[in-house]
């Protein structure tokens, strides 16, 4: 599993959505998939243009009119919706959809192996910013994906996080994700 990748893929909200649904039986057009994800179809748009840019989706030839094309999956978008599914499937709460859907979850939940500091996660995903980072944080520890353990035993006290719950499940899917050609 290659961070980057992950990182590339996640930056569209509806992405990881879009190839599960796919991979569900939803027809590969921007409507059926909008509605089915419960978002704005420019929202939805935007995410299926991305993963065209990443090979992962291609149009249909002779399918679909020139302004509703229809899409479908390459080889690679073939197996990394399938893994898509089954993680949007993991997924029990509304919020969980929401958090699963943030730019950063899932790349940060890949960083947490065991127990790290923020500045180790901070190197790990390279192009996010602090803020991005301690919001990411502060929602997937108030909504139990994330611990975080703060240790008094040396001044200053350190913080470390990990994941716990359903960030387990998480981490654990995300870690077996498919090798993509992709960038």
């Amino acid at each position: 599993m290659n961070k980057n990748q992950l990182v590339n893929i996640c930056s569209r909200t509806w992405s990881l959505t879009a190839l599960g649904l796919m991979a569900s039986g939803v027809k590969a057009r921007v409507s059926p998939l909008a509605a089915a994800a419960g978002c704005g179809r420019n929202a939805m748009g935007a995410s299926v243009e991305h993963l065209v840019q990443l090979g992962l989706l291609e149009r249909n030839p002779g399918h679909g009119h020139p302004l509703r094309p229809e899409f479908r999956l390459t080889h690679d978008g073939e197996n990394l919706a399938e893994w898509a599914a089954q993680l949007v499937g993991c997924m029990r709460s509304e919020y969980d959809k929401v958090l699963f859907r943030n730019k950063w979850s899932l790349p940060l939940i890949s960083c947490l192996p065991e127990e790290r500091r923020y500045s180790e996660i901070r190197r790990e995903l390279i192009p996010v910013t602090d803020r991005a980072l301690s919001n990411c944080l502060s929602n997937l520890t108030d909504h139990s994906w994330v611990k975080r353990k703060v240790s008094n035993r040396i001044s200053p006290p350190t913080v470390a996080y990990r994941t716990v719950n359903l960030g387990q499940v998480v981490h654990n899917h995300v870690m077996n994700m498919p090798d993509l050609k992709v960038a």
